[in-house]
């Protein structure tokens, strides 16, 4: 046997083909699973948080028309996501769920004529995470146009919930080039009622 025999030979080919061609595809279909699985977590926390935001948001039903959230509410908002996140995946580690509630309140307007809105500086975040890698895409005073004005001309408050969820996606770590478990993440952002 010699090298011109060899590239001449083509007995054995499709099997040489067909071993680089299946490996390529169970690649890629490895990756295609991975990025459902993703996009499936990603809905499931989507859902999770505008539940969440919409209970936050029921202000006269459920918190006894209190507007401020105390961080008591915010634990008990956590346990609730915790619950509910184990309903719907319960295979997920829900001890590494991360939540931040954000809230945003407006001065009271004295002039009527004044359309302009004025966050009240407080402590804008409530947190009930363990470290602060939980961020939501957008810091809720950047979102102050989508609060209203209400019936008695004052500016509606908002409540922003962030859910993070440490996934084992190995699309993710291809494409964002880290090591760790990356976060998903879902917000949601509603008006007092």
């Amino acid at each position: 046997m010699n090298v011109r025999s060899l590239w001449i030979d083509l007995r054995g080919s499709v099997a040489v083909e067909f071993s680089i061609i299946s490996v390529v595809l169970l690649i890629f279909m490895f990756f295609v699973a991975d990025l459902v699985l993703r996009q499936a977590t990603v809905g499931k926390l989507d859902r999770l948080s505008y539940s969440i935001a919409g209970v936050l948001r029921e202000r006269i039903q459920l918190y006894d028309r209190r507007e401020e959230l105390s961080s008591k509410d915010v634990g008990e908002v956590y346990q609730l996501a915790q619950r509910m996140m184990q309903d719907m995946n319960p295979t997920a580690d829900v001890s590494a769920l991360k939540i931040r509630v954000q809230q945003l309140f407006f001065e009271p307007r004295v002039d009527l004529t004044d359309n302009k809105k004025y966050p009240i500086s407080k402590e804008e975040w409530l947190s009930h995470i363990k470290g602060n890698e939980c961020q939501p895409p957008k810091p809720l005073v950047e979102l102050q146009d989508l609060s209203p004005r209400g019936s008695y001309g004052r500016w509606v408050p908002l409540y922003q919930v962030t859910l993070c969820l440490p996934t084992n996606s190995w699309y993710t770590r291809l494409t964002s080039g880290g090591s760790g478990q990356p976060l998903v993440a879902s917000s949601a952002v509603v008006m007092l009622r």
